[in-house]
C-alpha cells in the first residue's frame, strides 16, 4: 500500500507504452551515473562528509563489484548530519554540471530524499514533477537516528510512517490521471484510485507541507549514538528499513567499477533485510524496471 513506486516498477516490465532501455542505453547511463558517483566522492572526501553505497548501488558492489548489469540505478546514504550539509557543498563546486532537487530548495519537488541530477541530459520518468530539471539521476538518501526505547521507537515510526503514506496519497492524487494513462492491470489501477481517494481527504495540506512534515519528523531522534538507525523514506520504510548502526559505520572502501568508493561496514544485515537472499540473481522476467518516457544522453555519452 505504501510503496506505488515498486508497484510501477513491476508493471512496467512489458508494458509497450514505455521506452525500454536498451544494453547499450544502459550502459551509457551507468557511465554517467558512475562520473556522477566520483564528483559525489570528491566533495564528500574535500569536506569530510560521510556517505555509503545503498540499495542497488550497495547490492551492486556486493554482488557485481560494480553497477548491477541491468540497472541504471545510482543509490547512496547518508547520516542525517552529512546530508545536512550536502547540497551546498555541492553546488558550490559543481552548480554548472548538476541540479540539485530537494524539498528545501523546491516548492513543486515532491520526494522526502535528494536528487542530484546531471544537466544536459534527459531522463524523464513517469512521476516527474519537475521535468525542465529531468536529467539523469542519483538518489540520495538520509540515514536516520532512532530511539533505543522500544515504545519511542514504535511512536516515533508509526507517525513516520503514518505522514509518508499521507504523501504517497497526495502524490497519488495529483498524478492519478497519469499513472492510470500507464496503466493496463486491474489491482495496479484499484490501487492507485484509493490512493488518490485519499489524497483527497487529505488535500488540507499541499504535497510539498505534508513532505516537509514527514522529513522533519524522522530527523526528530538526535541521539547520534542510538544502537538502531533507519531510512524511513526507503522502499520498506521505518521498520522495514530498521538495522543496526553498527552495519552502516564505521564505512569502508569497496572496489566499484575498478574504482574505491565507501560502503557500509557490513551490508549482509542490511542487504539480507532488503532482498532476502542478495547474492541470487533474479530471472529476466522478475527484474525491476523503470517508468521511462524520455531519455537523452547528452552529446559526449550518445
Amino acid at each position: 500500500m505504501l510503496e506505488t513506486n515498486v508497484m510501477f516498477r513491476k508493471f512496467a516490465i512489458g508494458n509497450t507504452k514505455l521506452r525500454e532501455l536498451s544494453d547499450q542505453d544502459i550502459k551509457g547511463i551507468q557511465a554517467i551515473l558512475l562520473e556522477t558517483l566520483s564528483d559525489f566522492d570528491t566533495v564528500c572526501r574535500e569536506n569530510n562528509l560521510c556517505y555509503f553505497l545503498a540499495g542497488g548501488s550497495a547490492l551492486g558492489a556486493e554482488r557485481h563489484k560494480g553497477f548491477i548489469p541491468w540497472d541504471e540505478d545510482l543509490d547512496i546514504g547518508m547520516p542525517r548530519k552529512d546530508y545536512n550539509r550536502l547540497a551546498e557543498l555541492f553546488l558550490e563546486k559543481y552548480e554548472d554540471k548538476y541540479w540539485l532537487q530537494s524539498i528545501e530548495r523546491s516548492q513543486t519537488y515532491d520526494l522526502t530524499f535528494m536528487k542530484i541530477r546531471r544537466k544536459n541530459t534527459r531522463y524523464v520518468e513517469l512521476f516527474e514533477t519537475e521535468p525542465e530539471h529531468a536529467g539523469i539521476f542519483a538518489d540520495i538518501y538520509p540515514l536516520e537516528n532512532i530511539p533505543d526505547n522500544k515504545i519511542a521507537r514504535f511512536f516515533h515510526g508509526a507517525i513516520s510512517d503514518f505522514l509518508y503514506l499521507c504523501c504517497s496519497c497526495v502524490r497519488v492524487r495529483t498524478k492519478k490521471e497519469r499513472f492510470l494513462e500507464y496503466l493496463d492491470d486491474k489491482k495496479a489501477i484499484r490501487l492507485i484510485k484509493i490512493k488518490a481517494f485519499l489524497g483527497w481527504c487529505l488535500g488540507f495540506f499541499s504535497l510539498h507541507k505534508w513532505c516537509t512534515l514527514a522529513d522533519r519528523w524522522s530527523q526528530k531522534c538526535k541521539n547520534d549514538n542510538s544502537k538502531y538507525v533507519s531510512y524511513p523514506c526507503g522502499r520498506k520504510h521505518y521498520f522495514g528499513e530498521i538495522c543496526t548502526r553498527s552495519s552502516f559505520l564505521p564505512v569502508k572502501e569497496t572496489a566499484f567499477e575498478n574504482k574505491m568508493f565507501f560502503t557500509m561496514s557490513n551490508p549482509d544485515e542490511y542487504l539480507k533485510g532488503l532482498y532476502g537472499n542478495y547474492m541470487d540473481i533474479p530471472p529476466e522476467d522478475k527484474r525491476e524496471r523503470h517508468s521511462i518516457l524520455e531519455l537523452k544522453l547528452g552529446e559526449e555519452h550518445e
